[in-house]
């Protein structure tokens, strides 16, 4: 009985250490993974329901944030991504990359690389084209890692988490 209640133990603690975080958000209309070895932190909604905020941590050196939009009308790329640049709340550093341009069938959407003495990062940008019952989306999908951390493996996560990031209109 106390081998089966160890290997019982076992296997749940293996699975709660391999599990991916699922987002899956039907209101705001998209879905992303992140493998194993992150951990979500918090998930903040206003009150008037038209943004949320959700924030992700991995081995405490590289972290990832999705911020949400809901709009009545279609927003430009352009507008969008010029104020959240200069949000001062965001603390976003210096551009260090031109953009890199990314379309889907419902969104058009653009991403570049920043960085300061202290962080690297990588910041996407989406903005939906169509519509959704009336209501249009944008997101800002963040990731940030200390400087030290490894170029290839801050690349490879982004790969892998921004794979799975969709827009479900």
């Amino acid at each position: 009985m106390k081998k089966l209640i160890l290997l019982v133990f076992v296997l749940f603690l293996a699975s709660t250490l391999s599990a991916q975080v699922k987002i899956d958000n039907d209101s705001y209309k998209f879905r992303i993974e992140f493998s194993k070895g992150w951990k979500s932190n918090s998930k903040v909604e206003t009150d008037k329901k038209d943004v949320i905020n959700y924030s992700f941590t991995k081995n405490n050196k590289f972290t990832a944030a999705i911020i949400a939009f809901r709009f009545p009308t279609q927003r430009n790329l352009d507008d969008f991504v010029y104020t959240l640049e200069k949000d001062f709340n965001l603390n976003i550093p210096e551009k260090t990359s031109s953009f890199t341009v990314v379309k889907g069938d419902v969104y058009e959407g653009k991403y570049a690389d920043y960085k300061d003495n202290d962080n690297i990062e990588r910041i996407f940008f989406y903005t939906t084209t169509k519509d959704s019952a009336g209501e249009y989306f944008c997101y800002m999908v963040r990731f940030i890692a200390d400087a030290k951390y490894n170029v290839n493996d801050f690349n490879s996560d982004i790969t892998i988490i921004t794979n799975t990031f969709k827009i479900l209109l």
